[in-house]
């Protein structure tokens, strides 16, 4: 089970969810309960008999509210607010709050905030936000990027020059989102997002070059806050015999199983002279035009063998 306060909800959010907050100020302490199978149960429409965490008002229950005799109102106040399961309430799409609802929000010491959004894009936003936070999650050492809009963890042992092949991609326009420790969320069964913890995205350590602000650098494009893992690239510096063993017409192509979800992984030979950043670039496109049914392997024993075929008929 995880807690997640009111107040961290609204300092973390407040943008994202447009958010201005009228009543419950003091009240910002009250925590969300959170647990891996219950997450959706908690954001939802106005309901007193089953009460959502974080209850949602829009037209539909205003004009409800509205309808009331001035008894069934008060009594339906009461019921909603008496409600231990209640967290907070939120009124979409800039509607008015009704002053009733304001006084009760403080009597009661809930909080109580008013929304931009329709109901349908914060209850959609709420959920995201809920399922990341009690997302299994794992730490992976490597450098994670954003390359042609694809999530890439660069993998390998130390010295292979993943900091290094990091910064050529930044300086080709490709972004950093997390270097050294990303953190991965299975968000959705075959998900994975990649993030960097305690907001430090910014940052890049380069052996000789100590640490680099790479949006200080390069622009705020640079950067970005998260992505869904699609590929891992590995650094190897190989021997003859492990080169060797590579197959010439598919590469060296694996899966790498990351929180129960089967990731590609490409393992690319480190020696000087070779153009990582072209190779990693060119590694997350073919991966793309696999992902499209292409592969250029197969293509390429068929038209070996219509080109053998041709010649048998010639002779």
């Amino acid at each position: 089970m995880i807690l997640f306060s009111v107040d961290e909800l609204f300092k973390n959010h407040v943008k994202g969810l447009a958010l201005t907050w009228f009543a419950g100020r003091r009240s910002g302490h009250r925590a969300i309960l959170l647990e891996s199978d219950q997450q959706l149960s908690n954001v939802g429409y106005l309901n007193h008999i089953h009460p959502h965490q974080i209850q949602i008002i829009g037209l539909y229950e205003l004009t409800y509210l509205a309808r009331l005799s001035r008894d069934e109102y008060k009594d339906y106040l009461h019921q909603l607010f008496e409600n231990d399961n209640l967290v907070c309430i939120i009124v979409v799409d800039r509607h008015q709050i009704p002053a009733d609802l304001l006084i009760a929000a403080d009597k009661h010491k809930i909080p109580l905030f008013s929304s931009e959004l329709s109901g349908e894009n914060l209850i959609n936003y709420l959920h995201t936000t809920l399922v990341r936070l009690v997302a299994p999650r794992v730490t992976l050492h490597g450098v994670f990027m954003d390359v042609l809009g694809m999530g890439v963890l660069i993998m390998g042992d130390s010295g292979t020059g993943k900091s290094e092949l990091a910064l050529e991609l930044v300086s080709l326009g490709h972004r950093l989102i997390a270097d050294d420790a990303p953190e991965f969320s299975r968000i959705a069964s075959e998900t994975i997002s990649g993030s960097c913890p305690f907001g430090m995205n910014a940052f890049l350590e380069v052996r000789g070059l100590g640490i680099l602000n790479v949006q200080a650098l390069f622009g705020d494009s640079a950067i970005k806050k998260d992505k869904y893992l699609r590929l891992i690239v590995h650094l190897e510096q190989m021997t003859p015999e492990r080169l060797r063993k590579i197959d010439r017409l598919q590469g060296d192509y694996r899966l790498r199983n990351v929180l129960g979800v089967d990731i590609p992984e490409i393992w690319l030979p480190v020696a000087p002279g070779r153009n990582l950043a072209v190779l990693l670039e060119c590694a997350v496109r073919n991966h793309s035009l696999k992902i499209q049914g292409y592969n250029a392997a197969d293509d390429f024993c068929e038209q070996q063998r219509q080109a053998m075929a041709k010649e048998h008929i010639r002779k």
